[in-house]
Parts: C-alpha cells; structure tokens; sequence
C-alpha cells in the first residue's frame, strides 16, 4: 500500500483491529515515497506511521533502500514470517519514478505516463 491508501479512514480501522486480534499472518508492505497525487505528503500527512502501527499492536520493520537491491526487502519478509502473535507493516523507503530524469521524486510521476524523453 502506498502513503495515499494510509491516510484512509478505512485503513486506519480494519489496521487497529488486525493489531487486536494479533493477526500473525498478515504482512503489508507499505510504499513510503512521500508522494501523493497532489504533491509531497508533507501537504497533509505528517504522523509518524512506524509509531501509529506499533501502538496499534504491529511488529514493523523499515526497509531504507530498495533501489539498490532487494536482499534487505528479502531479510524483512522473512522476518516478518515469523513473527506468528501480531501483523507486520514493513515500510519500505522508496523514491516515486526512480530512474526517471526528469521525474523522479515528483508527483507529475504519479499516475501519469513518462513521456518521450524518459
């Protein structure tokens, strides 16, 4: 899931509940790319999201780099699996349209096609 499926109400509710009811086999991957559709998440999502899903009664686990391997995104999944009495969010640092010259790191990279010079 991304940052924008994060600030869903929704989302909020059914995440506590897993953390109630110490969901063991439930994992999420969280796409941390501070970039929503209207620009940088800092425009209206500032929590600490590590915090929130700890106190929600979460393992999480942070992945800082991913665009130079995937070996630690790797070594977080299996961690993950054997954590067995509660869910795990592993927030996975992330850069929106990495590689992109002209788009990396911005929100014209969110849902809109490259173009040519990409």
């Amino acid at each position: 899931c991304g940052d924008g499926c994060l600030q869903e109400g929704i989302s909020g509710e059914a995440c506590s509940l897993a953390g109630h009811l110490g969901l063991g086999d439930l994992i999420v991957l969280y796409d941390d790319n501070h970039i929503t559709i209207d620009g940088d998440t800092d425009l209206a999502f500032t929590e600490d999201v590590k915090m929130r899903y700890e106190s929600y009664g979460w393992q999480v686990l942070v992945v800082d780099d991913v665009a130079n391997g995937l070996d630690d995104l790797r070594a977080a999944i299996d961690e993950a699996k054997k954590c067995t009495d509660k869910p795990t969010l592993i927030k996975i640092r992330t850069e929106i349209g990495f590689g992109s010259p002209s788009k990396q790191g911005s929100a014209s990279s969110h849902g809109a096609p490259l173009g040519v010079p990409e």
